[in-house]
């Protein structure tokens, strides 16, 4: 995906009425505010939007990129920032105030805006989960500790809006929709409660705290139908911020996470690849990677990372044994932008540092000859992924086209959940990632279509479908 892409659905998305842009700044390190800022900037001054009719949404906690370096710097020179979550190795999280005060200024500068509509608390719960982590089970304490945090950043979040920086804030929680026994979940109504007490703390007359972001899809309706959170915890996420004048914003509408390790793309995937005979195309991959053994791997010197040489390519074994393990397209994916072309990348980066001369001539050659067919070996798994996805998703639309409207069933599977959400009570605003101009006609085709009468029955239905 090229920079001018997204440039380009933005735009459109803009000029089609579009009135909300949700970002954050860790997104690609702090590029997505950058290039969201120029698009406003570009628009305005051609006068085909006005700054004041468009919200911008932003989101800080994590600790990233720059971000990270600029935290571990602070750290080793015994200047930390406070309350730091240490989750795990690169993952650092932390929302006390000295850490939202310069956040919010590089976002402000990033966007060119000198005020933020809205900035929301990002996944605030790494605290309960990295205490969970560690095994720490007085869940009282942790969520009284939790809540005290959440307040300390309010609190400084309603001294921005008296200074102007700011109009409103919130919180985006993937657990605020959890059941209440979860030792990871988070509770909208404390976190009501956690504004009123910042506010009184301040002198503000009354709290700003207005949005909620949490994840919400047709096979993940909690909050539309877990009593999790209100008096009693009896009111589910979606009850209890309309009666509270809480606008709720879902994200992953098309992405569900139907296990812990699986994703469902709710999406009608296209076949681009012609069909490949993946087992003679992993004979042909074999054959070179023999080849590479027998007359390369020999005169190649050992690196010291823990692998010899002739184990550097041995993509068909490898391919061969998960063949039948993959789920769908989204499970590819994460194969091979995590695990192949991480190693790939790595190692012709090493093999053309290492090389020269006659030995270099060689492997040049030879790599010229494996990678198209490597490639084309990835292109034949991912086709068939998608097929797998496929036969996931026709279950899908076979379960809820009875239940919907006759005028809109032959529309793509990805407007038909779109639809759905935006037409469910509580609901104020779908989120979605609208990164070419054909995802934005795609998905704003939605909002001329008159909203589904009664959704409690299509999600009902999904809950009959495997997971």
């Amino acid at each position: 995906m090229q920079h001018a892409d997204y440039r380009d659905a933005l735009k459109k998305a803009l000029r089609a009425s579009c009135n909300l842009i949700d970002t954050s700044t860790n997104y690609t390190d702090g590029d997505s505010e950058r290039l969201v800022g120029s698009v406003l900037a570009e628009l305005a001054a051609s006068g085909e939007i006005r700054r004041e009719e468009i919200i911008v949404v932003s989101k800080i906690g994590y600790l990233q990129g720059q971000n990270l370096k600029l935290a571990e710097a602070k750290d080793k020179s015994g200047r930390p920032y406070p309350e730091l979550v240490k989750y795990g190795e690169g993952i650092w999280h932390c929302i006390h105030p000295e850490f939202l005060a310069d956040q919010l200024t590089l976002s402000l500068d990033r966007l060119g805006l000198a005020t933020l509509d809205l900035c929301l608390l990002h996944n605030p719960e790494y605290f309960l989960s990295e205490s969970r982590h560690r095994g720490l089970a007085d869940l009282t304490a942790l969520r009284g500790e939790f809540y005290a945090r959440i307040e300390r950043a309010f609190a400084y979040f309603e001294t921005q809006v008296s200074a102007g920086r700011l109009r409103f804030y919130g919180v985006s929680s993937n657990t605020v929709t959890s059941a209440a026994d979860d030792p990871e979940s988070t509770s909208l109504a404390h976190m009501v409660q956690a504004a009123e007490a910042a506010a009184r703390s301040v002198g503000a007359s009354a709290h700003h705290f207005r949005v909620l972001q949490c994840p919400m899809n047709l096979l993940e309706a909690g909050a539309a139908r877990t009593a999790n959170t209100g008096p009693a915890q009896l009111q589910t996420v979606l009850e209890y911020a309309s009666q509270n004048r809480i606008a709720v914003f879902v994200n992953r509408p098309l992405n569900a996470m139907v296990t812990p390790n699986r994703m469902l793309r709710l999406a009608n995937l296209p076949l681009e690849d012609p069909p490949i005979d993946i087992d003679q195309q992993l004979s042909t991959v074999d054959a070179l990677e023999q080849e590479y053994r027998t007359s390369l791997a020999p005169n190649i010197p050992s690196s010291g990372t823990g692998r010899a040489p002739a184990e550097y390519f041995n993509w068909s074994a490898e391919l061969h044994r998960i063949h039948p393990q993959i789920q769908g397209l989204e499970h590819w994916e994460q194969i091979e932008h995590h695990m192949i072309a991480p190693q790939i990348n790595q190692v012709l980066q090493l093999l053309a540092r290492q090389l020269s001369g006659d030995g270099a001539e060689q492997w040049e050659r030879w790599r010229q000859r494996y990678i198209p067919e490597l490639l084309t070996l990835l292109r034949g798994f991912r086709r068939e992924a998608i097929l797998r996805s496929h036969a996931q998703t026709e279950r899908v639309a076979q379960t809820i086209d009875p239940l919907l409207p006759a005028s809109h069933r032959t529309a793509s599977l990805s407007q038909k959940m779109l639809w759905l959400l935006t037409s469910t009570p509580g609901v104020t605003c779908v989120l979605n990632g609208m990164r070419t101009p054909k995802y934005v006609e795609d998905s704003l085709a939605i909002l001329r279509w008159e909203p589904i009468r009664d959704t409690q029955p299509i999600y009902e239905a999904a809950l009959t479908l495997p997971r």
